[in-house]
């Protein structure tokens, strides 16, 4: 960026590399239930020209549905209720083909938890399409070691329109999602009498409103755009509006094109409410507008995309201004055709944080955060990826990543000076510092398809962070590691188990009172998180699935303080039907 004005979690991982990577080489047929391993993407000249064509309802170009959000087969994902921030793709479960309209489910499990989805597709004529999506997910709590109330509800409902017309496509989606969460999370450090317990109302509700709509214009050299409003607010006053446009333009260029995107991505907010002080509204506002071109270069056995993206950005709160100009070079190479190809690339972004992003990755934040956008100056990776066998592939993948204002999750401070003391300031939520940061890190994955019904896959990410104003890179672990693997059994029986692994991470712990005070780095110890799925299909419309998650009993903690749900089993029914 050119700016102008560590061990049982390795052992276990490592294990299992080397132990999936001897069991893989199995010369059974490639199962399509999970996982499809073909010959890797080589793009060619044809692949990078824009097709000018008018679009009919048997062409290539008709609008697809909107992506359903539901699998009747789906594979477990993590015990923690707490929003993922991201991982390497694995495999998931592919659902059986629909012939009905809709679909809906419904489960019960132990903790009082309930989970509910349905799914609605009315064609409205040859050229449109109207969907419905809801989804529930929800506990009353009952962790035995906490001291508040742990429930928590996430309810998501989403409409969605989409027409295809002579010469283009469009869409419009308006969306509702309504999250609670509690600060029940205090730690050992911390024993509040009953009274002080008593007087803790720990709820903090998220409400979310969007709107958003595309297009996709099949000739002239706009090609598409994007738009997306979103109005996020909470029960303490705070509030934000999000609104970002993205056209893309397309310009031909000999054999060849130039495409260029060109971004607004506007966010703006306030919070009511501030930490150790009385409440005063603190505002945030920051407006970044970017233009990337690029041209792509394609043989048969290489591919090579040049781009620079300009980003000027300004921080309306404080009448700042700041150009940037980031890299945007990737490039391929076929050493040995499907078996061994090689990439790199140097990236970067202006990368736009806000309230809402922080309260999905960690719930457990005050409404009391610093947002500002994070300036990642650039992404330099090396990696190889290919296939041993037919049945078994692989990627690994080096990154130097170099960043200024990186956001880290530290501890709230205890303070027993502050008299009325709001729900989040009982040493109980999280807040945001900002430092800069340079990362190095290592992935690795193997996927495979053992025969037509068995696919497994594995990958692990180690990184190494270096801060300059913290101590540590709080809460980032050191190691991430995810195994996958997936049965099915006579066309009707799905069997799915997985395990999610974190290593440790430093903490920061500040506690002040009469009796004890420190302010000292800590550590909080990694974990593995067991999951497993059975699903039976009855017949073509009725289904029945069993849960298990956190099968190791564990109450670990993803945050300090904040132990998670032990063993938790869940039992229910799909069901797909026209109306």
């Amino acid at each position: 960026m050119i700016r102008i004005t560590k061990n049982s979690i390795f052992t276990l991982l490592a294990t299992v590399f080397i132990a999936f990577a001897g069991f893989s080489q199995e010369d059974d047929e490639i199962d399509t239930e999970r996982l499809i391993i073909v010959k890797p993407y080589s793009p060619t000249v044809s692949d990078a020209n824009k097709i000018k064509q008018k679009a009919t309802i048997n062409d290539s170009l008709e609008r697809k549905k909107k992506e359903v959000k539901y699998n009747i087969f789906s594979f477990p994902v993590a015990s923690t209720f707490v929003p993922d921030k991201g991982r390497a793709a694995g495999v998931s479960t592919q659902r059986p083909p629909m012939s009905y309209q809709n679909y809906a489910s419904l489960g019960f499990g132990n903790y009082s938890r309930v989970e509910a989805e349905f799914y609605s597709n009315m064609k409205l004529d040859n050229n449109a399409d109207f969907n419905v999506f809801f989804n529930h997910n929800s506990s009353q709590g009952g962790i035995e070691e906490v001291m508040l109330d742990d429930k928590y509800y996430d309810t998501d409902i989403e409409l969605g329109y989409a027409s295809q017309q002579n010469g283009f496509n469009w869409g419009t989606q308006l969306g509702f999602q309504h999250q609670l969460f509690n600060w029940y999370g205090i730690p050992d450090y911390h024993q509040p009498t009953a009274e002080v317990l008593g007087a803790i109302e720990p709820q903090h509700s998220f409400m979310s409103v969007f709107l958003g709509g595309d297009i996709n214009v099949h000739e002239g050299v706009f090609d598409q755009a994007d738009f997306k409003y979103r109005r996020f607010f909470d029960n303490f006053e705070s509030g934000e509006n999000l609104v970002l446009f993205t056209p893309k333009f397309s310009f031909p260029v000999g054999e060849n094109k130039i495409d260029a995107e060109v971004s607004f991505d506007f966010v703006n907010g306030d919070f009511a409410k501030a930490y150790e002080t009385m409440p005063y509204t603190e505002k945030y506002g920051f407006l970044n507008m970017g233009v990337l071109p690029s041209y792509q270069i394609n043989t048969e056995d290489v591919s090579v995309t040049f781009g620079a993206q300009l980003v000027y950005s300004l921080d309306i709160q404080n009448s700042d201004n700041n150009m940037y100009i980031y890299p945007k070079f990737t490039g391929s190479y076929r050493l040995a055709g499907d078996y061994f190809i090689v990439y790199g690339g140097v990236e970067g972004e202006l990368r736009q944080n806000s309230y809402y992003n922080f309260s999905q990755e960690n719930p457990f934040v005050s409404p009391t955060l610093a947002v500002a956008p994070t300036n990642s100056e650039y992404d330099i990776y090396l990696g190889g990826k290919g296939k041993f066998t037919e049945q078994l592939s692989y990627n690994i993948r080096a990154n130097y990543l170099s960043e200024k204002n990186t956001p880290l999750f530290v501890h709230n401070p205890y303070i027993e000076s502050i008299a009325d003391k709001e729900a989040y300031e009982n040493f109980n939520s999280f807040g945001v510092v900002y430092d800069d940061m340079t990362t190095f890190s290592f992935f690795g994955e193997l996927q495979a398809q053992v025969n037509n019904d068995f696919s497994m896959f594995v990958n692990a990410t180690f990184n190494s962070y270096s801060v300059d104003n913290q101590e540590e890179a709080w809460n980032l672990p050191s190691i991430k590691g995810t195994l996958g693997a997936n049965y099915k059994l006579m066309g009707k029986w799905n069997f799915g188990l997985s395990m999610f692994a974190i290593g440790e991470r430093h903490v920061w712990l500040d506690y002040r009172s009469s009796a004890n005070t420190f302010a000292v780095p800590g550590k909080l110890d990694g974990y593995i998180d067991a999951n497993a799925r059975i699903d039976y299909q009855i017949n073509e419309r009725l289904g029945v699935f069993l849960k298990g998650n956190n099968l190791f009993t564990e109450h670990y903690r993803p945050w300090l303080g904040y132990p998670m749900q032990s063993v938790q089993v869940l039992g229910g029914l799909s069901y797909q039907f026209d109306w």
